[in-house]
């Protein structure tokens, strides 16, 4: 109040104390401040609490505007309440939506927590403070939702808005929510401030109500019908594994959390999983007998789909991409609706999915039907592709965290001279479409509506090769700076076997290409893993 008044003589101040636990204070009750001329002191009782506190002052405001402050807040040089004042009655804001909340910048705080305002929104019970805006003025004010309880109000309009008097805490996010029903239009703008020091003065019994704090939010916004709530003083960004782990560890689902352009995601197909598997498939009948063991529709108790399963309910989930003409769809149409695993993608020239010549556009096709799909890893696999499950497992754990990253076999292409002490994939970055695995911020890239329409499907570039997937994906490639990492234990170059014969499976496999549906359904039992 005396820092007010070095600047501001006749601005009329009034506090409300509160008494201590021992005094008996049964009403409010008004008195002089004995040394600081126009200043009210107002005693109330025991844990009145905030909400009760700011109804009863602006009750007793009798000015066109009340400025609200904390105790610990003062005035400095660079605090401008006529500049304030010059925002509310601003015909630019006035003719059109006049502010009634404004509040400004709290310096202190944002060095030590971050922005304390932006947007509000409730997704699935739950209540986001995400830093966004609704719009940018061309004054250099922001309209928001929400702004720190400190700021300077219309008091007609204070008056008609709605504290939940109960409220001992979360009255904030409260206040700000629920009286956006009632038309109240809040900005900050950042031609003023008042500084905030934070001053210890907690008696024993407010330090042990300090304590229980998580408690009483906790319970004060499930009054309020919010399981929880969660204050997001950065922008997240979807396509970063960094933000998505960040979000994942925070047990919040990213697609809770909105952007800039479009708001929140729209509630994945399928529930999240730490790895989602893509397995391209033929639709004739030998295709058919291969889903039939990655199932485990079969005894093979071992097939890798499975294993991942039944780690937990959120390991692992899959489909299989299938492309075969229109006439011939209606098999696999039925085992679609059946098994509710199967995506069918446009068949090319007459084929579905050839084996080693699975095509870009059907890629692209499955990446786009898995946009909106929540994972960590991406795994894109053949049919005709033994997985051993703990070595790919294993492999992922250690390239974990899954940022940047593409995993498979790279081999080097044909008259390519290594370079002494560098990896094979530093100087060969070619990879063997038939079993790979990317991290989910690769994926994000190539499923980007804005991208993906412009990736090649065709042309020199893809034609270079022999055309097919692995041709697409390492002309992609070339010009993203991925991380290459070669995984052990790929045998994607072994010699087919006779029809009916057994396949040898190498010690150290990861995967074994190829194999047939029997070589595949003898491998997946628990023995002959073990022997890989």
């Amino acid at each position: 109040a005396e820092s007010f008044r070095a600047s501001y003589p006749e601005v009329r101040v009034v506090v409300t104390c509160e008494c201590s636990e021992d005094e008996h204070c049964p009403e409010p009750s008004e008195r002089p401040h004995p040394h600081i001329p126009l200043m009210t002191v107002v005693s109330v009782p025991y844990d009145f609490g905030l909400s009760r506190g700011k109804t009863l002052l602006a009750r007793m405001a009798r000015t066109e505007f009340t400025l609200i402050l904390d105790d610990d807040f003062t005035y400095s040089f660079h605090s401008c309440l006529e500049c304030m004042l010059l925002r509310m009655r601003s015909r630019q804001h006035s003719l059109w939506r006049p502010f009634d909340i404004l509040g400004f910048p709290v310096l202190e705080d944002e060095r030590m927590f971050g922005a304390f305002r932006g947007k509000l929104r409730v997704t699935n019970r739950q209540l986001f403070l995400e830093p966004l805006i609704e719009q940018a003025t061309p004054d250099g004010c922001l309209r928001v939702d929400i702004c720190p309880m400190v700021f300077l109000a219309r008091t007609a309009r204070l008056r008609r808005f709605r504290f939940q008097e109960e409220l001992r805490v979360g009255e904030h996010e409260q206040f700000f929510y629920s009286n956006a029903y009632f038309g109240m239009q809040v900005a900050v703008c950042f031609d003023s401030s008042f500084p905030h020091f934070r001053v210890n003065t907690m008696s024993a019994g407010y330090a042990k109500r300090r304590e229980r704090m998580p408690e009483l939010m906790l319970s004060a916004f499930r009054n309020l019908g919010f399981e929880r709530a969660m204050f997001l003083f950065k922008k997240y960004d979807h396509g970063s594994m960094a933000d998505y782990d960040e979000l994942l560890g925070k047990s919040v689902p990213p697609w809770y959390i909105s952007d800039d352009t479009c708001g929140p995601r729209p509630n994945p197909p399928v529930p999240f999983s730490q790895i989602f598997a893509v397995i391209l498939s033929t639709g004739d009948a030998e295709g058919e007998r291969y889903r039939q063991v990655l199932r485990g529709q079969t005894d093979a108790a071992a097939v890798w789909l499975q294993r991942f399963a039944n780690l937990e309910a959120s390991a692992m989930r899959w489909m299989f991409a299938v492309a075969v003409d229109e006439g011939d769809a209606a098999g696999v149409r039925r085992e679609q609706d059946e098994h509710g695993d199967i995506i069918v993608v446009p068949a090319e020239q007459g084929r579905g999915i050839a084996l080693d010549y699975a095509t870009v556009g059907q890629m692209m096709r499955a990446l786009a039907i898995l946009h909106d799909f929540h994972f960590r890893w991406l795994v894109v696999a053949q049919q005709d592709v033994f997985v051993h499950f703990e070595r790919l497992l294993m492999s992922l754990q250690v390239n974990d965290p899954p940022q940047g990253k593409v995993l498979g076999s790279w081999t080097a292409p044909a008259g390519a001279a290594p370079i002494a002490g560098e990896p094979v994939s530093a100087t060969s970055p070619h990879l063997d479409a038939r079993f790979f695995a990317m991290s989910r911020d690769v994926f994000a890239l190539l499923a980007s509506p804005r991208l993906s329409p412009l990736l090649k499907a065709s042309g020199y570039d893809v034609a270079a090769g022999d055309g097919g997937l692995g041709s697409g994906l390492n002309a992609w490639f070339r010009a993203f700076a991925v991380d290459r990492v070669p995984l052990d234990g790929m045998r994607m170059e072994e010699a087919p076997v006779a029809q009916g014969a057994s396949r040898p499976c190498p010690l150290g496999t990861l995967a074994l290409h190829p194999v047939t549906p029997e070589q595949l359904y003898t491998l997946s039992h628990s023995t002959a893993t073990a022997a890989c």
